[in-house]
């Protein structure tokens, strides 16, 4: 329980910032109850500006930043820059900007800032990318009143293949708590 009040009270914290001081630069993803009508949002605003193409023919370049969260100053131009998620089953090499193998024992892994950028859907999927599922919970079994799964994430791939990750059950976490 003392779990559960703590979330709430970072959720309602996040909120509060957000009402008082304005639109954050970054978004804790995971205070958000419903996060993938967040990124529909993130889709439908983009669709909105001039000679943009309709939500229905965009997609999100995922680009994982280099900065820290407090270095960022100012909000991104298109889409948002995103916080909060968890890598399970891998790691993040920050200096070559790809997947790679975590640490023994090291089971959820801090994902940097990513920048959830709107972009016309390609023609071609991305090569050389782990389309990382993302769920809300580390139980990825959901339920009818209880959904798990919400997107897919293109992460650069290092020197192993997509299946490696794929039979690792490399998974975003938007939550390491049940």
């Amino acid at each position: 329980m003392s779990n559960w009040k703590e979330d709430l009270s970072k959720r309602y914290e996040f909120f509060k910032e957000w009402v008082t001081s304005g639109t954050p630069v970054a978004f804790w993803i995971s205070a958000f109850t419903y996060p993938t009508g967040f990124t529909t949002s993130l889709l439908q605003r983009f669709s909105r500006k001039k000679d943009s193409p309709p939500i229905d023919r965009l997609e999100f370049d995922f680009i994982p930043q280099t900065k820290k969260l407090p270095e960022f100053m100012e909000g991104a131009k298109d889409g948002a820059y995103i916080w909060g998620l968890y890598l399970e089953g891998g790691k993040w090499d920050e200096e070559k900007s790809c997947l790679c193998e975590p640490e023994v024992m090291e089971l959820y892994v801090p994902m940097p800032v990513i920048h959830f950028k709107p972009i016309s859907k390609r023609a071609k999927p991305p090569q050389n990318v782990y389309e990382c599922p993302t769920y809300y919970y580390p139980i990825r079994k959901g339920t009818v009143e209880r959904d798990s799964y919400m997107m897919k994430v293109d992460l650069k791939l290092g020197e192993a293949a997509s299946e490696h990750w794929i039979k690792r059950g490399t998974a975003l976490l938007m939550s390491i708590g049940s």
